[in-house]
């Protein structure tokens, strides 16, 4: 993690010297497009890098040089040995012996003149390596067991003095796609290296250097669209006639799209189309309540017109992003079926005892809406970890400093701690303790002790806590990248606090932490109204009965779903005393969620765990 702020300009000046190296998927389609990385620490072979004489990378390939590149098929390491580890992933494969793919063994593996890939675990970095390069190989990329890349790997030149090959760190989740790729016999050709002026006709764009929606959840209440952008790079020799197009596709085949040139870039030039620039998208705004509930989808595409209009390098000219508008929830996240945030990664940090992961919101409009309550996803290596009965606390705070955006000097007024999260005031807070280990992973809900109606234009934080890290974690959604949001808009976007320090910027300044902020409509139901409904069940995990508490009375209805959103029940449930039972015997083991409706529209969910 990163206490340090990205600033304006670095995403769109100097950053252009790394932004030109990349890691890039060539074929087949699985795999286009460019990948995020870490690079090999200290070893001068990457721009920002300095020569520790750790590694002896420049004896081979120095990235600095505008057209240096290795471009070829990747292959999955094999060593020989047995077994799997603790990701699942075979042991043989993280490349800690000398390898046997060139062996009788391995007839289809051969990793002469080819990229090895290698998963993290073991033994050291520089020992992986050369392995690889002892095996033939021309660059190796080392997958992480966690979906992280922000890594820088350490060399060892008195124990490796003759590892020259280039080598790129991975999140698991980039790597598995590349791995899945090998394993489906697609022969997989990756890119890695100094973009400018390797061909002649190459504009293209960078993960995470394009706007995005503010929110992957969004609440049609309060929504008021957001203003594209994206950063364009000509990396050919020869300058181009650049075409960009913005499109935003929604429900019921609604379209919007924008188009900005065509405008001549020269070669080793940027084009800048943010708000605010010469050049600039028109604002996506149909003005609050006019945004149709429903699925959309954003995509930027890049056209040049120099060379006949044909990319030598086409790859990374298109990037997408997905994002859903509904009445229901708030959420940084993608949203699935059933409005519950999408998680596909779990960061942890094992020099982490307390931990808090964040969401910063603040709208204009907001007093329309209220808040019940937080939907998360635990999670727990429980092969080594209990979580039943772990702690988890929720935090609404009030974030009262006085910056404006993280620009601003008063963000960092603390001259001791250089902090600027110094008046974080709670205004309520809400625990939930899991049933079994069943509940790692899946999606929990917890409400707060008293939903508040949230204020215009209030900046809040709220928080999922534990003191039990690292064996706890919680999940975010990798899919998402806030990067150039967090970059232009200046405003925090999953921050994290550990052990009383305070990152602005979390696990990466793109991270989407999968909190969605359970809402309602604060016209209609009072906030008195809205605690009686923090419905509980008992007991859980439950075998045969379990008996559903509210602080109601009357005549509801629990429709009972598994976690791929299939109904297995319907049920009218009758309240007295706020109490109802159902019987769950013929149910299979696992988690379901109950979603309860009373007759006067009330509505709560919650998760219950079958023995």
């Amino acid at each position: 993690m990163k206490r340090v702020l990205l600033s304006f300009s670095i995403l769109l000046g100097t950053a252009y010297s790394f932004a030109q190296v990349v890691v890039s998927g060539v074929s087949p389609a699985s795999v286009q497009g460019n990948y995020n990385y870490g690079v090999q620490a200290n070893c001068g072979a990457w721009p920002g890098e300095t020569d520790d004489g750790s590694w002896n990378v420049l004896s081979n390939i120095d990235f600095n040089v505008a057209g240096a590149f290795v471009q070829e098929e990747a292959i999955l390491v094999e060593d020989g040995s047995t077994g799997t580890n603790a990701q699942g992933n075979p042991i043989s494969q993280e490349g800690c012996n000398a390898l046997i793919n060139n062996t009788d063994m391995n007839p289809n593996n051969d990793l002469t003149g080819k990229i090895a890939v290698i998963y993290r675990n073991t033994c050291s970095f520089a020992q992986k390596v050369q392995n690889a390069q002892d095996a033939g190989a021309i660059a190796a990329i080392i997958v992480n067991r966690e979906d992280d890349y922000q890594l820088g790997m350490l060399g060892d030149a008195a124990n490796f003095p003759d590892v020259h090959i280039p080598a790129v760190f991975l999140s698991s989740v980039d790597g598995a796609i590349i791995v899945n790729s090998i394993e489906a016999g697609e022969h997989p050709v990756i890119f890695i290296g100094n973009k400018l002026g390797a061909f002649t006709n190459d504009a293209g764009a960078v993960k995470g250097e394009f706007m995005v929606s503010p929110y992957g959840g969004a609440h049609a209440l309060l929504y008021d669209g957001f203003t594209p952008g994206i950063q364009v790079y000509n990396y050919g020799s020869a300058d181009q006639d650049v075409t960009v197009t913005a499109t935003i596709n929604g429900p019921a085949g609604y379209n919007w799209s924008d188009v900005v040139g065509p405008i001549t870039i020269l070669s080793g030039d940027t084009l800048s189309i943010f708000e605010g620039n010469t050049e600039t998208f028109a604002a996506w705004n149909l003005g609050i309540g006019n945004y149709t509930a429903g699925d959309y989808t954003l995509s930027y595409d890049i056209a040049i017109s120099g060379g006949g209009g044909t990319d030598d390098f086409p790859f990374d000219n298109s990037y997408s992003s997905e994002f859903k508008i509904q009445s229901d929830v708030i959420s940084l996240s993608r949203l699935d079926g059933t409005n519950m945030p999408v998680v596909n990664s779990y960061p942890m940090n094992s020099a982490t005892t307390d931990y808090k992961s964040c969401m910063m919101f603040q709208e204009p409009n907001s007093s329309s809406l209220a808040v019940h309550g937080m939907y998360f996803v635990p999670h727990a290596d429980t092969s080594a970890y209990d979580m039943t009965g772990t702690e988890i606390l929720l935090y609404a705070y009030q974030w009262d400093d006085t910056w404006t955006d993280l620009n601003d000097p008063n963000f960092t007024f603390d001259p001791t701690t250089q902090d600027g999260f110094q008046n974080l005031n709670l205004i309520t807070y809400g625990s939930h303790y899991p049933g079994s280990n069943n509940e790692t992973d899946q999606v929990a809900f917890a409400a707060f002790d008293t939903p508040f109606i949230l204020q215009d234009n209030v900046r809040y934080l709220f928080c999922l806590g534990t003191t039990n890290a690292p064996d706890i974690a919680f999940g975010y959604d990798n899919a998402i990248d806030y990067g150039a949001n967090y970059s232009i808009l200046a405003q925090p976007i999953s921050p994290v606090i550990t052990n009383g320090d305070t990152y602005a910027a979390g696990w990466s300044s793109s991270s989407a932490t999968s909190i969605a902020l359970k809402t309602f409509d604060a016209g209609s139901l009072s906030v008195e109204e809205a605690n009686a409904f923090a419905a509980t069940a008992f007991p859980n995990p439950a075998n045969t009965d379990v008996t559903i508490m509210i602080n109601a009375q009357g005549k509801g209805t629990v429709v009972v779903t598994d976690l791929a959103g299939k109904v297995v029940m319907t049920s009218a449930a009758n309240f007295a005393n706020g109490q109802s039972t159902l019987n769950i015997s013929e149910f299979e083991s696992g988690m379901y969620i109950f979603n309860l409706t009373m007759e006067n529209g009330y509505s709560a969910q919650f998760n219950v765990v079958k023995k």
